[in-house]
């Protein structure tokens, strides 16, 4: 096979971070009695999604994200609540979230069977993302699991791949694949690196950047590989 290491992103990618996103935001605001609805539940997912990207294109410190990002939701739905209380119960939340991507655990143990090694590359929190791998069940696939919280670096900073490279088994750039969700932070990583890269793309969103392979759907994964 071409391809001897995949590295997987997390979020959106293997464990469904939608629905954990919107349960955590919900039981959240409804423990603080504040307002719990779609509608916010939609306004703190774009939210926190424009913090991460600001973080991705090294605008704002990692930090800044876990506690403003509420500040801005309440500002946003006009309610007053304190910020840190809320955010420490929204990660508890949040790691409670274990769902999987659909072709998640079956594109795993595919390629695991093949003899292809399987690393998890994150941004996300390590507390919360260890808790979800376990429990999810996904944590037996990986030979090597690289959270930026430890790494010190982050996608898609090419340190943070150097990093990963220089922590696996040793294979040529060629032989490694890059599987995420994110074009600023996996597809841009990859390109960043020199590493090919699959964009997992179900939503038919619009290519900031040219991956090698896009798919909609995990298990196409076999007929790159094959």
């Amino acid at each position: 096979m071409r391809y001897k290491a995949l590295l997987f992103d997390l979020d959106n990618t293997l464990l469904d971070f939608n629905k954990t996103e919107y349960h955590a935001i919900i039981q959240t605001l409804k423990k603080h009695c504040l307002p719990a609805s779609d509608e916010i539940a939609v306004t703190y997912s774009k939210i926190n999604k424009s913090f991460w990207e600001a973080f991705e294109r090294g605008e704002i410190k990692r930090e800044e994200i876990f506690e403003n990002r509420f500040i801005k939701l309440f500002e946003t739905i006009g309610v007053k609540a304190e910020s840190s209380a809320f955010a420490k119960d929204y990660f508890d939340f949040l790691a409670c979230g274990h769902e999987t991507v659909d072709g998640a655990k079956e594109i795993l143990e595919w390629s695991v069977s093949k003899g292809i090694k399987v690393y998890a590359i994150t941004n996300g929190v390590a507390y919360t993302q260890y808790k979800r791998i376990k429990e999810s069940g996904l944590n037996r696939f990986f030979s090597g699991i690289f959270i930026s919280e430890e790494v010190g670096f982050k996608k898609p900073e090419k340190p943070y791949f150097d990093y990963v490279l220089n922590h696996i088994e040793s294979f040529l750039k060629n032989e490694i694949l890059i599987v995420g969700d994110s074009m600023s932070s996996d597809i841009l990583g990859g390109k960043n690196s020199g590493i090919d890269t699959c964009w997992y793309n179900p939503y038919n969103n619009s290519a900031q950047y040219k991956p090698t392979f896009e798919i909609d759907k995990l298990i196409q994964i076999k007929d790159i590989l094959k």
